[in-house]
């Protein structure tokens, strides 16, 4: 069954290829050196050509078949974060161990742009210390900036050599729940009977007799001791090496296991009870009373025992209780059709008669289920590379969340928060410093417009939501980000959860302390650079359908993955602009997200469809009162007073002006007339 599931997924896989990716189909041959030969399998000495499906190219060593050399993307057409397949080369050996891999070829946009190659090389080269189902020790959160490209590779890498091996290695790995026939362990009589590997059942003269009273009869047989059980049944399945080897002793255990056969099974059957169904008397075994008596009834099936099945022993490697013990051992040929991992029952008719003398019999049923510890399982399907993914960040989820929980708060209560200036004021700068330090430095938590370009992309490019799923900072932050935006525009994200946004934000807080004159851009141009954020946004969207390569590296206009997923480590060029950027922002705070940022432009031109504006104004605004107009770090408040949310980075600096009674003009005024009317009052009469 495991075998035609695995084929048949293969063969839906090379169906979703390309009539292009098909007619490659079997050009992984030509597309090795022989370097690359020793690389994915060390000592080969020949490579055959493609063959089977999936192809495969079998590998040779001293003349003799040693393995398979694979690639992830004529198998099973495996694709990167782009939604581009890449070409991940790998060898498995005849046992189940990956003897190497290394990497042809790939779209990623982060490699070669923040994170080496050489890094993603030497992860992949990490996968000759897995086995078909034993990846533990490669780990893609090792692959700091890249790791949801490693996972998919990883990934990747599994897919193709499970689908690979399923037709091709030796079937050593158990596929479905088989009997355990080669595992040898130590165990007492009672650790068999506690595990329910043997079973006993005991039942008294005086219940048999009620048993036959219920159906009008009563036993033939009357006991030569009253006192001693009528039946004392004990019941074990020998094949299992565990089990048999403890109850008759290892020698005769091999013997019986000679005598049973391949796919056979041997049943051993004791009595030390006054029933003599199972006398190892010579006058009793060859008449055929035991067959009259004894069955193994599983399901509809009922296989009663006949003498060719037979053979009389006493247990002899059990101690002292089974050597006692007059047993026979029951061989069951595979046709018998009982299955050892299912549950059966060993059934003794015990023989009477009615009130009028017609024959009659009563059965008397041992239960038996094989204990789990015989029983070898497959190895369980590897989780989906999405789950490992959510495992490993389960406390960095944790974080995240509360951090979300603690920004919500700050909106949520914002009218209380901004009354108090000291507060607020610390409130968003530790804020700040978490979002850059921790998710974005640690957690690697910056959005960026690959992502708007993934989800453009994905109904295009078939990309699974599986592949969404690798990266759950990002996913939740999207999550997050989609809902405030619903909800209240942009600034919820671009203002508060944008590391770039906070390293810039931060930088310029400590210029300002050190007296860095500001530049305030003039109206007139600071509203016409507005606009070139939204063009940059628009040639990259339309180069992700004309020229998805160009897309990527016109993305690099983004600053983000130099400065916070790689921490500055790229080349000068790259540096020296994201640098340049958080220079210029010393002097006009929030530069590049004002002017230059595609993920804000796109983020505002979603966040158009909101729903609720709670930014306090008052009629006054813009008329009578400008101060929050140059209270705004951003310039997103016009001079009539209205606030621009698409250009609204919800800073709330605004709201703190708008209640503070010593800043606010109309609450200035309201505030002296509420004087005037109390010195009026508390003027002495004239």
């Amino acid at each position: 069954m495991f075998r035609r599931r695995a084929l048949l997924v293969a063969l839906l896989l090379l169906a979703a290829v390309s009539p292009a990716r098909a007619a490659d189909i079997g050009g992984l041959r030509a597309r090795l050196t022989p370097a690359l030969i020793e690389q994915v399998f060390p000592g080969a000495e020949d490579v055959g050509d493609a063959e089977g499906t999936p192809p495969a190219l079998p590998v040779r060593i001293g003349g003799a078949l040693a393995g398979y050399i694979f690639s992830t993307r004529d198998t099973v057409n495996a694709t990167g974060y782009s939604g581009t397949a890449f070409d991940l080369i790998g060898g498995i050996a005849l046992d189940g161990r990956i003897t190497g891999a290394a990497l042809l070829e790939e779209h990623e946009s982060i490699l070669n742009r923040g994170v080496s190659r050489g890094v993603m090389e030497t992860f992949i080269a990490g996968f000759a210390a897995a086995t078909l189902n034993d990846w533990r020790a490669v780990r893609p959160d090792q692959v700091k900036g890249a790791t949801t490209s490693a996972r998919l590779m990883k990934s990747g890498m599994q897919s193709a050599a499970r689908v690979v091996s399923s037709e091709r290695l030796p079937k050593a790995d158990v596929l479905v729940p088989t009997l355990d026939r080669a595992r040898v362990a130590t165990a007492s009589t009672d650790e068999l009977r506690r595990s329910g590997a043997l079973i006993t059942l005991r039942a008294s003269y005086a219940d048999v007799v009620r048993a036959f009273a219920g159906v009008g009869g009563a036993p033939v047989h009357e006991p030569r001791d009253s006192a001693a059980p009528f039946l004392d049944i004990s019941v074990a399945l020998l094949t299992p090496p565990a089990i048999g080897a403890n109850i008759v002793g290892l020698q005769r255990f091999n013997e019986a296991m000679d005598r049973q056969g391949e796919g056979g099974l041997t049943v051993w059957i004791a009595s030390v009870g006054q029933y003599p169904y199972a006398s190892t008397e010579r006058a009793r075994l060859p008449t055929g009373f035991f067959e009259e008596v004894v069955s193994i009834v599983q399901g509809g099936t009922t296989v009663r025992i006949v003498p060719s099945m037979l053979r009389a022993l006493r247990a002899v490697g059990g101690g002292a209780e089974l050597d006692e013990l007059d047993a026979a051992l029951v061989f069951l040929p595979p046709s018998a059709g009982i299955d050892s991992l299912s549950p059966w029952r060993l059934v003794v008719d015990v023989a009477g008669r009615t009130a009028n003398g017609a024959a009659l019999s009563v059965p008397f049923s041992v239960p038996y289920t094989l204990p789990a510890e015989h029983i070898l399982l497959p190895p369980p399907e590897p989780p989906p590379a999405w789950v490992e993914a959510w495992q490993h960040k389960r406390t960095d989820i944790v974080i995240l969340l509360a951090l979300l929980a603690a920004v919500t708060a700050v909106f949520v209560f914002q009218d209380a928060l901004v009354r108090r200036p000291a507060v607020y004021a610390w409130t968003r700068v530790a804020v700040l410093t978490v979002t850059l330090v921790w998710l974005g430095w640690w957690a690697g938590g910056q959005l960026s417009v690959v992502n708007v370009l993934a989800f453009l992309q994905a109904p295009f490019t078939g990309t699974p939501l599986s592949t969404l799923l690798l990266d759950p900072i990002v996913l939740v932050l999207c999550a997050y980000t989609g809902l405030t935006l619903l909800l209240v525009g942009r600034g919820v994200y671009c203002g508060w959860l944008c590391p770039f946004g906070a390293l810039q934000e931060l930088s310029n807080r400590v210029a300002t302390a050190l007296r860095v004159p500001q530049v305030r851009v003039p109206r007139a141009v600071h509203e016409r650079l507005w606009a070139v954020k939204y063009l940059v946004a628009i040639v990259i969207i339309v180069l992700v359908f004309v020229a998805p390569a160009l897309s990527h590296s016109a993305a690099e206009v983004e600053p983000f993955k130099i400065a916070i997923s790689v921490k500055f480590a790229r080349e000068a060029p790259y540096v020296l602009y994201a640098a340049g950027l958080l220079l210029i922002g010393l002097f006009v705070e929030r530069f590049y997200c004002r002017f230059l940022c595609p993920l804000g432009a796109s983020l505002a031109v979603m966040g158009r469809l909101r729903m609720v504006r709670w930014l306090r104004r008052r009629s006054q605004c813009g008329s009578e009162c400008r101060i929050c107009e140059t209270h705004c770090p951003v310039g997103a408040i016009a001079p009539t007073g209205a606030i621009d949310m698409n250009e609204c980075l919800q800073c709330l600096d605004c709201q703190v002006a708008y209640h503070d009674e010593a800043v606010c003009p109309p609450l200035v005024q309201r505030a002296k007339r509420r004087q005037a009317r109390v010195e009026l009052i508390n003027a002495p009469a004239a």
